[in-house]
């Protein structure tokens, strides 16, 4: 992976985790006493509609490292970070497809078990990226000591 491919990957995960997280704090636990009970944050709407547009950015840059990224390090056999890797890997699709699907079904209870899975694949998917990160950062100091 180039360096401006590994910035823009960064920069997308960190927008669209903040702009995810925010809105779902709000959304769940923002609500406020308004005139007439119980309103939604002002803010939400907002956060709501930056973490849509921050979520396609970090789709795109995960298209970009699959085949820059992912694909040669499983062809290379390399060991570094490969479990967090491959377990990101696998929870792209389920946290994708769930976030596409939240906004177009209409059923409360299919709306309810997609906002699960996102909330729940998504929140896993930013621990695993911070893990990886940690991982092979961890490896390459490991092996910059052993030189």
């Amino acid at each position: 992976m180039i360096a401006w491919e590994r910035r823009l990957l960064h920069v997308t995960a960190a927008a669209a985790a903040v702009t995810g997280g925010v809105y779902g704090w709000l959304r769940y636990f923002g609500t406020r006493m308004g005139d007439f009970g119980p309103e939604p944050s002002p803010w939400q709407g907002t956060w709501q509609h930056a973490h849509v547009l921050a979520a396609p950015l970090l789709l795109f840059m995960l298209g970009v490292i699959l085949r820059s990224h992912l694909l040669v390090k499983l062809r290379a056999g390399g060991r570094e970070g490969r479990r967090t890797g491959l377990a990101l890997g696998l929870l792209i699709a389920p946290m994708v497809l769930s976030g596409y699907g939240i906004q177009v079904v209409v059923d409360a209870r299919w709306h309810l078990a997609l906002a699960w899975i996102h909330g729940v694949t998504s929140l896993v998917f930013v621990m695993g990226y911070a893990t990886h990160l940690i991982a092979i950062w961890r490896y390459r100091r490991i092996a910059e000591e052993e030189l």
